[in-house]
Order: structure tokens, then sequence, then C-alpha cells
């Protein structure tokens, strides 16, 4: 934990152990003022604490200045962690979703964006549903795009043959596609960033994870855990096979 970091926590903990103590003595004064400090703050610690000024000065300012601070703090750590860059995307995103035009530029930008999200704060960004959401409205884009360029050449060729040959040609079929493993050199990996991939190494059986960086002599991968997921590297002489999830027609 960076240090800005652990300054943020222990300041918001400051000021919720101030705010704890301005609602007890919120409520000593009246119920009404104690529950409205409780429910409607922090409007309503604002206004107990000017309004009894005198007897609650050193406990409000302890809850305004902590408070204050950590939302400062909490604002200045998500804008460098590249958090608006972060929802600005993901606003992108989900309105390229809705109006059905979304791109793999799009997809690569909201992943990269949410990479570097994650590194900056340690959170996990790259699970989100939105990342999955995506990927499947690409897949659906794909299918639709190939059954209408299918569509288009039936259509040509229809204008071309006789009404003869049209009763005796079957029917086209719809070219369909399906995920499925395929074996690829380690030289190619540089161009399948972010995709899964499944790897072999010798004397260890083969492992799923997901493929986030490359370089001459090593690749990097990531993998996901039940309490978030870790990076590691492999050098191009510890790996056997290497096969990458893609769509393929059928």
């Amino acid at each position: 934990m960076t240090t800005p970091v652990l300054v943020t926590l222990l300041t918001g903990l400051t000021a919720l152990l101030a705010f704890a103590l301005l609602t007890v003595r919120a409520f000593k004064t009246n119920s009404a003022w104690g529950m409205s400090v409780m429910l409607l703050s922090p409007p309503a610690a604002v206004a107990f604490g000017v309004r009894f000024w005198r007897h609650e000065k050193a406990v409000f300012l302890a809850y305004l200045i902590t408070f204050l601070a950590a939302v400062s703090l909490s604002l200045y750590l998500f804008t460098s962690w590249g958090g608006w860059e972060l929802l600005r995307t993901s606003q992108q995103v989900k309105q390229a979703i809705l109006d059905h035009r979304l791109s793999e530029q799009d997809v690569h930008k909201l992943l990269s964006v949410s990479r570097e999200f994650d590194q900056q704060s340690g959170l996990d960004m790259q699970s989100s549903g939105l990342l999955a959401q995506a990927r499947k409205e690409l897949e659906l884009q794909a299918e639709k795009l190939a059954a209408e360029e299918q569509a288009s050449k039936a259509a040509a060729s229809s204008k071309q043959i006789s009404l003869q040959t049209i009763s005796k040609k079957a029917k086209p079929e719809q070219q369909r596609y399906r995920l499925a493993y395929v074996t690829i050199d380690i030289d190619e990996a540089a161009n399948y960033i972010g995709s899964t991939v499944k790897v072999t190494r010798r004397n260890v059986v083969e492992k799923e994870y997901r493929l986030i960086n490359a370089s001459r002599s090593r690749l990097e991968f990531e993998q996901r855990t039940g309490s978030g997921s870790y990076t590691f590297r492999y050098r191009h002489s510890d790996i056997e096979k290497i096969r990458v999830l893609t769509r393929q027609p059928y």
C-alpha cells in the first residue's frame, strides 16, 4: 500500500470517528438533531456545528477538516490513477454498445485504460462486466456482418442465373463461427495481446492465462484468482506450445 493511499485511509478513519462523536453529541442535545446529523450529513453536521458553535466547535472542526481532507485526497488519487479517463472511456463504450457501433479500437482503448488504472490503484477493473459485454457485442456484430455479406453475395448471384437454376440451387448455408484454440508461433504472440491463451511448458500441464505483453525474449501473462489476479513472465525457451482462443468458421 502506497503512502498516499495510507494517508487517505487514516484521514477517512479519523473523519469517521469525529463524525460518530459529533452524532453522539447531537443526540445529547435532542433526538431531532441526532437523527438529522446521522442521516443528513454532511449538511446537517455543518448546520449543527454552526448552531452550537460555542459548545461543539472542537468536534465540529475536527470532523470538517478531516472530512474535507479525505475527500480531497480521494479525488487526487482517483485523478492520478486515471479514473476520469476510465469513466469517460467506459461511458463511450456503453453508448457505442447501445448504438451498435462498437469497434475493436473502442475495446482496445477500454482494455488499455483499465489496465493502467489497475496498475496504479491495485484494483481489478479488467474483470468488470463492461469488458465482457463489449467483447460479446463485437462477436455479435461480426456474426451479423458475415450474415449480411453472405446474403449480399447470394442476392448478386441470383441475378445472374436463370429461374430453372434457382429452383435447383440449394439455399446457401450461412457462415457460422465458434471459439477454438489455435496453435501459434511464439514470435506471433505480439499480435494477440489481450487474448486468452493456453500455454504448455516443459513437464507442466497446459494452463490457461491472458496474454498481456510480449517482448523478444519473454511473454507476460495474467491469471485470475479468487481474490484478484497476478502477472508473471515466461521466457520463450521455457514454452513448448502456445495456443490462442480465436473465432473459427465451421
